[in-house]
This record gives structure tokens, C-alpha cells and sequence, in this order.
């Protein structure tokens, strides 16, 4: 069974598309937990698991970290908490993020590159 300190079901329930906590890697779930405990702010998942065939219809390969249950994505709305949650993501491990003006993406793939930062 996967379990969080501070995201719960429904959380992921209303990400999109909707998952479950179940669908995530809990080491996964660890990390994000500690990027919570260190950022020092609340955070909201938006995305986190997605089926091979929800990303393929998305246009993207079907084999991302999302669908690995590797990726979380992490509602961000201003520079500040950005800097907080991004400084946060490197002091849990994670070493894919993606930064974006509503979000942030992180994930702990070990099939994909390695020590990436991207936009969207």
C-alpha cells in the first residue's frame, strides 16, 4: 500500500486526469512528501500518474515518468514559492524538473536522462 504524510486520496483524485495514490511509486511519494517538509508551504498536486494510453492520446510517447507513477506535478503560481518548491525538489533527490508558470514537474524516473531542468 502507498502512503503519504501530506497528500491524500482525493488530492489525487482531482488531478488530472484523475488518479489514485495507489497508481504512484512510493519512493516517489517519500520524496514529494520531503519537498513539502523543506519548501515549508502547502502544495497541491495537478498531475501525477497517467495511463500509457491517456499520455499517447495526449500526443506525447506513452513511456513518460507520469506513467510510471515516477511524476508529480506541483501547482506553482508566483516566483517565490517557485524558488521553494525547485530548491526543495534537488534537496528530496529528484533530478528531472520542469518548470513551468503553473507548475512545477518533478520526478525521480531512472529510465529517462538524468539531471535535466526543462520549460514549458
Amino acid at each position: 500500500m502507498i502512503t503519504s504524510r501530506h497528500f491524500t486520496e482525493k488530492e489525487f483524485n482531482n488531478c488530472s486526469p484523475s488518479c489514485s495514490l495507489q497508481d504512484m511509486d512510493q519512493r516517489t511519494m517519500d520524496m514529494a512528501d520531503e519537498v513539502r517538509e523543506i519548501a515549508g508551504i502547502p502544495l497541491t498536486p495537478t498531475s501525477a500518474y497517467r495511463s500509457p494510453e491517456h499520455d499517447r492520446s495526449k500526443g506525447r510517447s506513452g513511456t513518460g515518468a507520469h506513467t510510471e507513477g515516477k511524476a508529480i506535478d506541483f501547482k506553482c503560481s508566483n516566483s517565490s514559492d517557485r524558488f521553494k518548491i525547485v530548491e526543495a525538489c534537488f534537496a528530496a533527490g529528484f533530478t528531472r524538473i520542469g518548470i513551468s508558470g503553473t507548475f512545477i514537474h518533478a520526478d525521480n524516473s531512472n529510465t529517462h536522462v538524468q539531471n535535466v531542468i526543462w520549460t514549458y
